[in-house]
């Protein structure tokens, strides 16, 4: 068997684009050239990988096998090439980092701090998004690490590395008729209105689970959101509605409380840096790491002054 790259790279646009022609034209080569090819890696592999029959082109059962060794061949050649770049020009590099709403701030922004005086030429793409977003795009290999909350372990195709605990809390403002309280429970908050993440998400299920649990009517939603940003905490502090966000929002919020409720079972939320199964990791890459825990560290020893 003699595999090429150009070969896996041409099997990968076929089924991408589901179309010889199409596939053809993003490659830069003639549809020919591009059918000699794939004819070409069938035989190398003793395999029938595409369906060519009727409209378009589909895989076969042996094709859906070998993509997911294709994908994992070509995103490795890819890596190796920007891991030759990053030697071949020292300091200098690309690192593509995928962050949400909720960690830019707090951990992306603080490791910023002690990654870009140590690299000179260094330069960071930040891609903001939702974490299953990005997660795919760390898996696809479209993004080298991201940072984002985990409710759960992330799928074999990834690793994560926990940062940081950060669960979730019911909180208002520390003027709130309920914030004297020196214990809740979920009925004391029926009828109140709150800022809730959206109703997909694992935290709002999480939340409606409880209630749920106890037989009491879903809490009701005010206002919507993916993160809290700091209009949405002032907002907050300045009003009688409840929340359901992260310990780690209150952390520059003194007009915010946690108020004591009694949840049953944590509601748990960790900060993970995510980073693809196998991949083999850069200079930069680990060097990010290293600030992402030092910039997790300074925040630990800043919140016990």
């Amino acid at each position: 068997m003699n595999l090429s790259l150009r070969d896996i790279e041409y099997f990968l646009a076929a089924v991408t684009h589901g179309n010889l022609d199409r596939a053809a034209a993003s490659c830069g080569v003639s549809q020919p050239a591009l059918s000699k090819s794939l004819q070409r890696l069938e035989v190398d592999t003793g395999l029938g990988l595409l369906d060519r029959s009727g409209r378009g082109l589909r895989l076969t059962s042996a094709g859906l096998v070998f993509l997911e060794h294709a994908k994992k061949l070509w995103m490795e050649y890819q890596d190796a090439v920007r891991h030759a770049m990053e030697l071949r020009v020292g300091e200098a590099g690309l690192l593509r980092v995928g962050v949400t709403g909720a960690t830019i701030d707090s951990v992306a922004m603080p490791a910023m701090r002690h990654l870009l005086p140590r690299r000179p030429a260094l330069r960071v793409q930040l891609t903001q998004g939702l974490s299953d977003d990005l997660h795919a795009q760390v898996a696809s290999g479209k993004l080298d690490l991201a940072i984002t909350p985990i409710y759960a372990d992330v799928p074999l195709t990834l690793h994560q590395e926990l940062i940081a605990d950060d669960k979730l809390c019911v909180a208002a403002s520390r003027r709130h008729p309920l914030a004297s309280r020196r214990k809740l429970a979920l009925r004391d908050l029926v009828g109140l209105r709150w800022i809730l993440p959206k109703p997909a998400s694992v935290a709002r299920n999480a939340l409606d689970a409880r209630y749920a649990d106890s037989k009491l009517p879903l809490p009701a939603a005010a206002l919507e959101v993916e993160h809290f940003s700091k209009g949405t905490l002032e907002l907050l502090a300045h009003s009688d509605l409840l929340a359901l966000l992260p310990v780690s929002a209150l952390e520059a919020a003194s007009d915010i409380v946690v108020l004591p409720v009694a949840l049953g079972r944590p509601l748990p939320r960790c900060i993970a840096l995510i980073s693809r199964q196998g991949t083999t990791w850069s200079p930069l890459m680990h060097e990010f790491r290293r600030a992402v825990l030092d910039g997790t560290a300074d925040l630990a020893q800043s919140d016990k002054r």
